[in-house]
């Protein structure tokens, strides 16, 4: 092996043995950046070149997965959350444009009811008036 695969294979076990150890204590979420591994903190803490997450494939691979065990769920979790929570907006602005239009319905039948019970009052008069004296006032 020439000795630039011998630092690739040495820096593989690095990053592998890194994210064991986070597995098993438990501390990934310190290095959480934005919902993924924070790249530059662990290559300055490993004393690895941060371009080598660029030119390594299985470096590349190894935290793409560990992005995805520790905080991919998170991520989702979050999505479900605010497609919830988008439906929920969209639903209760249904809600109210329909309680709006089920207000201003109830205003107009209710003036309309008002008109109605005058009118009524008003044929009332007339036909009490026609039975007492025979003619239809004017």
């Amino acid at each position: 092996m020439s000795n630039g695969q011998e630092k690739g294979q040495e820096n593989l076990q690095a990053v592998q043995q890194w994210i064991a150890e986070r597995d098993a204590l438990g501390d990934y979420g310190e290095y959480e950046r934005r919902g993924v591994v924070n790249r530059s903190a662990l290559f300055a803490e490993l004393n690895i070149a941060r371009s080598t997450y660029g030119s390594n494939a299985e470096i590349r691979k190894l935290i793409e997965d560990a992005d995805a065990r520790w905080y991919g769920a998170k991520e989702a979790d979050t999505k479900a959350h605010k497609t919830a929570r988008e439906r929920s907006e969209k639903k209760a602005a249904v809600t109210n444009a329909e309680v709006n239009k089920l207000m201003d319905q109830i205003v107009k039948l209710k003036a309309e009811n008002a008109q109605l019970k005058r009118e009524n009052e008003k044929y009332a008069a007339m036909k009490e008036v026609l039975l007492e004296t025979g003619c239809q006032p004017r």
